[in-house]
């Protein structure tokens, strides 16, 4: 059996490890080959992000070493503090603690970076065929497989083709022409700065982070009526060591990326610039003021001084993420776009992988392919299947994260108002539990679970 997979970020690799682990023992002619546009792997490339629970119990799953570092490396915070941007706590909201979900870690402020390259370390270890520089221009169903072609003009035939190619797939417009994502009018913009940039009144008052016995988070999220800031520690360090993450999201009429540091600087100053926090400081033009200069000194040398301008993507919800036959696949944001207000993106790529994996092995033992080498039966259930456990809770997901997107976008003062009066009444009494259906998510057993209700 021939598989290749288009696209090697974290939702790629973790459906390589996924699949190599689940089928090899049963397929002795297994290959499984990767393509990736990037000439080289992607380490120190992206932004900044906070792991789930149920993402860091799926990272888990791949390899406790790669968990174990990732959490000793990050910085664990169950906590996130939001305020207005007149420097009003609104409240605290639970996030997910390691008591609340254990085993996991709990939620985890991180690099995207760093998430990749320990995954990557496990997939080299094991051997994985991975190809960069190489571009995919089309993915073309044929009768005897699916058709792959490059570039540089290669072309390759498999019996499984998996699009991980992110929000802009070619895989997905082979299954789907016509559905593509689109720009949804938010912009984030952020980078990451030293922890001394950040004015010892935000910095944790205790490392690690006390989350059991505080009523403050360093972890904050201010809202205002014309937009969004949050600024983290992603490490558990101070001094020289120490970092913090910050993003601003606002609504903007260009999802340009390239926009001149200079009109960064300006959008950034004139939207924030009189942004408080409770002690009447002005926290946020002090963080931008700075990770402009940083820019302007050191973007062209050192990659994680650069400021990103990553413009928000949604794509309407698919009704499935496989093709006809089962041949064409889709995970990640090639079949379901998490804007980043979700929190869920490398979460969910990562459980589309295992769920994927284990699916279609089920499927090839309970159909004998590989006594016949015919594995049409077994890629069609499995691609049902697949769409089966995935799509709701998908769905429900991104519906939440849309409803997130719209307290970022300009409000009257009205709706300001509203919007800090319920959204503060909502934290006053959030449960723990709140969020136990998207965090409590134990990926290899709710394969389990639908698998006693099939053949």
């Amino acid at each position: 059996m021939k598989i290749i997979i288009v696209g090697t970020g974290i939702s790629g690799l973790t459906a390589y490890h996924f699949l190599h682990r689940f089928l090899t023992p049963i397929i002795p002619d297994l290959e499984i080959d990767a393509y990736e546009s990037y000439s080289t792997p992607s380490i120190g490339i992206g932004g900044t992000l906070g792991l789930a629970p149920n993402g860091l119990y799926t990272i888990k799953l791949i390899s406790e070493q790669a968990h174990a570092t990732i959490l000793s490396s990050g910085f664990p915070c169950a906590k996130f503090e939001f305020r207005n941007s007149k420097g009003k706590v609104l409240g605290l909201m639970p996030v997910g603690s390691p008591e609340r979900y254990p085993g996991t870690g709990g939620e985890v402020m991180h690099s995207r970076s760093a998430i990749y390259e320990e995954i990557l370390k496990v997939l080299e270890g094991q051997g994985a065929r991975i190809h960069y520089g190489k571009t995919v221009t089309a993915v073309t169903p044929k009768e005897e497989g699916v058709e792959v072609t490059f570039e540089d003009g290669e072309v390759k035939m498999a019996d499984l083709v998996i699009g991980a190619d992110g929000i802009k797939s070619t895989v997905r417009r082979a299954v789907f022409p016509g559905v593509e994502a689109r720009f949804e009018g938010l912009v984030g913009v952020g980078s990451t700065v030293p922890y001394s940039a950040i004015p010892s009144s935000e910095h944790p008052r205790e490392i690690p982070y006390d989350y059991k016995n505080t009523k403050y988070s360093p972890t904050v999220m201010t809202h205002g009526s014309n937009g969004f800031f949050g600024y983290s520690p992603i490490n558990p360090k101070t001094g020289d060591e120490g970092r913090y993450q910050w993003w601003s999201t606002a609504e903007s009429d260009s999802e340009s990326r390239d926009l001149p540091i200079e009109e960064i600087e300006r959008q950034l100053l004139e939207r924030h610039k009189d942004w408080v926090n409770p002690q009447g400081e002005k926290v946020i033009e002090s963080i931008i003021r700075f990770a402009i200069q940083q820019h302007k000194d050191s973007a062209d040398t050192d990659r994680s001084k650069r400021i990103l301008v990553l413009p928000n993507y949604y794509m309407q919800i698919m009704e499935r993420y496989h093709s006809d036959d089962g041949r064409i696949l889709l995970m990640g944001d090639s079949a379901h776009v998490m804007p980043p207000h979700s929190g869920q993106g490398v979460s969910l790529a990562s459980e589309d992988g295992y769920v994927y994996a284990r699916l279609l092995a089920h499927e090839i033992q309970r159909t004998k392919a590989t006594e016949t080498n015919d594995y049409k039966a077994a890629l069609s259930t499995a691609g049902k299947y697949y769409t089966e456990m995935r799509k709701p809770r998908n769905d429900k997901i991104m519906a939440v994260a849309a409803r997130a997107g719209n307290m970022k976008r300009n409000l009257s003062w009205w709706e300001e108002k509203s919007r800090d009066f319920f959204f503060g009444l909502f934290l006053r009494f959030a449960p723990e539990s709140m969020h136990d259906g998207t965090f409590g998510y134990k990926v290899d057993e709710e394969v389990d679970k639908f698998l006693k209700t099939r053949p």
